[in-house]
């Protein structure tokens, strides 16, 4: 029962009345003029019903004498089903009520609080009922109203009045919720398939764009591998110089030593050269005193031989000449002394022939010695020269170690900027036939921008969008088409 009790003050003839229903059929019987259209017509204004058939102002529903009338209906908010029609409110009873005054003034209350029209009709919502209807208060005349209405307004009107309307709104909410989620499944089918085959191509340009990222991946690491290759020779490079450095200084060493060596040598040979310089000097002047020797012995022999012939021819004449005594030399004693002579001189000669001997040794010494001299010091010569251009070799090669290193220092800083040191297994020619093969295939691929990721992304994204409201929309469907005929079979039940 919706309303339990009607409160009535100084509302037309009664100025304070209290009338209560009960479950069921509720009779009010009385006399005309009783008051029980006035009844029915408080409940009406209580409840917001537009329609008045007594008055055209409800002020003029004030007892006469008042300034002020009120009507409260008790509305049933019990629980039913383990749930009441209004939970906002834990309470069994709800006061409605309708105040009215003479200058005007219209307003509802509504458990003590002002209340507008819209919220008295969600309340009245929340209980099924609809004032306005004129089946759940028909006053005097509305029955030739309703007799002009046609057969569907009847039927809807009845609906309305015992509850039924609800049942009709749900299956019609129902088919054409369904009518929407089947205009929407079209759409979204049609989006859907419009936006794979966009995503299709978007895939196709975003698989170029992958391999384009890996073949730009794979150039900086060849880059990288360059790089390092770059280093990798310059080092060995910068090695060879410093293994050549160290046989030069190695071979400078031999040429110092050589030459040190060479240079004793010629100041022992010098020193032996002076020695033998000053024995032939005394060889020398020993051989000039021999052959003065042999020329005054020679002198002698031959000034001795004179005077022995002289000797002889004086003693010969002598002989033939008797009588006459002279006093000569013997010749005896002139043979003895030129015998003697010739054997001095013989000895001279001899010693003079050892003293050449011994001159010409010391000569052919000398010359030798001589000899190994010019040759030690065309030795020295050619080391000095050897030495001279070793250093200038070593000087240069010096300069170019330096500007190996440098240029080994520039290209170790260059590539730990591509990322740390790695082995690379390859020369740097495979390598830059690798870069030119990439920087072609690449240039295949000039033409995907960076943005087709992006691009791809975002399709992607709409696509499982579309596709996820695609299968929502058929899950809708399917509910949607159980919740028609569900609703349909209610209202059959219903009816």
């Amino acid at each position: 029962m919706l309303i339990s009790e009607v409160i009535l003050e100084n509302f037309m003839s009664y100025e304070y009345a209290r009338v209560s229903f009960k479950q069921g059929v509720n009779l009010i019987v009385g006399p005309n003029g009783a008051g029980k259209s006035s009844l029915l017509l408080a409940i009406s204004v209580a409840l917001g019903q537009t329609y008045t058939e007594r008055s055209k102002k409800l002020s003029n529903l004030i007892r006469w004498g008042k300034d002020q009338a009120r009507v409260t209906v008790v509305l049933d908010n019990s629980k039913q089903h383990g749930k009441r029609p209004v939970p906002k409110y834990s309470k069994d009873q709800l006061f409605l009520a309708r105040n009215l005054r003479r200058d005007g003034q219209y307003w509802f209350d509504l458990e003590n609080k002002a209340a507008n029209k819209q919220e008295v009709q969600r309340l009245l919502g929340r209980f099924g009922v609809d004032p306005d209807n004129m089946l759940i208060i028909m006053h005097q005349n509305m029955v030739e109203q309703f007799s002009v209405l046609s057969n569907i307004d009847k039927l809807r009107m009845v609906e309305a009045a015992v509850g039924l309307e609800p049942f009709r709104e749900n299956v019609v909410q129902a088919q054409q919720k369904l009518t929407r989620i089947l205009s929407q499944s079209e759409s979204v089918g049609k989006l859907l398939e419009s936006a794979e085959q966009t995503l299709n191509y978007w895939r196709e340009q975003y698989d170029k764009f992958q391999e384009k990222k890996q073949l730009q991946t794979k150039r900086r690491f060849l880059e990288r591998e360059l790089s390092w290759a770059e280093v990798e020779r310059k080092e060995n490079a910068v090695k060879e110089l410093e293994a050549d450095k160290q046989k030069l200084q190695q071979t400078l060493e031999r040429i110092e030593k050589e030459t040190a060596t060479n240079a004793e040598q010629v100041e022992k040979q010098g020193k032996q050269q002076d020695k033998l310089k000053g024995e032939n000097k005394a060889l020398f002047e020993e051989r000039l005193k021999l052959e003065y020797q042999i020329a005054a012995e020679e002198s002698t022999v031959s000034l001795v031989e004179k005077l022995l012939k002289e000797a002889e021819m004086l003693e010969q004449a002598v002989s033939d000449k008797a009588g006459i005594q002279i006093k000569l030399l013997r010749p005896q004693s002139l043979r003895e002394l030129v015998e003697n002579a010739h054997k001095q001189l013989t000895s001279v000669h001899e010693q003079a022939r050892d003293t050449q001997s011994q001159i010409a040794a010391t000569e052919e010494k000398a010359d030798k010695i001589t000899l190994q001299v010019v040759d030690r010091k065309i030795q020295l010569a050619l080391l000095e020269y050897r030495k001279e251009n070793a250093v200038k070799e070593l000087k240069k090669l010096e300069t170019t170690i330096r500007n190996a290193q440098a240029s080994l220092d520039t290209s170790i800083a260059k590539a730990s900027q591509s990322g740390a040191r790695i082995a690379v297994p390859k020369n740097a020619a495979d390598i830059q036939d690798e870069i030119r093969l990439t920087d072609g295939h690449l240039a295949a691929l000039a033409g995907v921008s960076e943005d087709i990721e992006r691009q791809y992304e975002s399709y992607s994204k709409l696509y499982l969008e579309l596709k996820e409201k695609a299968q929502m929309v058929a899950e809708n469907r399917q509910k949607a088409l159980e919740e028609v005929s569900t609703r349909m079979q209610s209202w059959r039940n219903v009816m």
